[in-house]
């Protein structure tokens, strides 16, 4: 499970928890009933830890498209207001550290003093 969705076992059942918690509280949270709750936040956090297609993950699941579509389409705003106590802010990273931010290419200072660096082919550094 961890490959797929990027969680453990126990960490799909924290995330379940607290929207099952949500729910009790009287929020929205529309899933279909044939995935059910677990089914569906296994199948949202697949679909966004690799973007598979949601046929791809229709049938890995045994179901539609369609149905695929409304757990991705329900579920995601319950992840993102259940994870955002574990999303780290700027002041919180370590700066010794380098990231990547949604595989983006960020720019970076010029090293044009250093001739080693410098890509004859690109004319750049980086």
């Amino acid at each position: 499970m961890y490959h797929t969705t990027g969680c453990t076992d126990e960490q799909i059942d924290f995330i379940c928890g607290q929207i099952a918690t949500l729910i009790i509280e009287g929020e929205e949270i529309e899933f279909p009933e044939s995935l059910g709750l677990r089914g569906s936040v296994i199948v949202a956090l697949t679909y966004l830890k690799t973007n598979r297609r949601q046929a791809e993950l229709a049938e890995d699941h045994g179901t539609s498209q369609s149905t695929i579509s409304r757990a991705i389409t329900g579920i995601t705003p319950s992840l993102a207001r259940v994870l955002a106590e574990f999303v780290p802010t700027a002041d919180e990273l370590d700066l010794k550290q380098q990231y990547i931010v949604d595989g983006s290419l960020l720019p970076c200072w010029s090293w044009r003093s250093d001739p080693d660096l410098y890509s004859g082919k690109h004319k750049t550094t980086g």
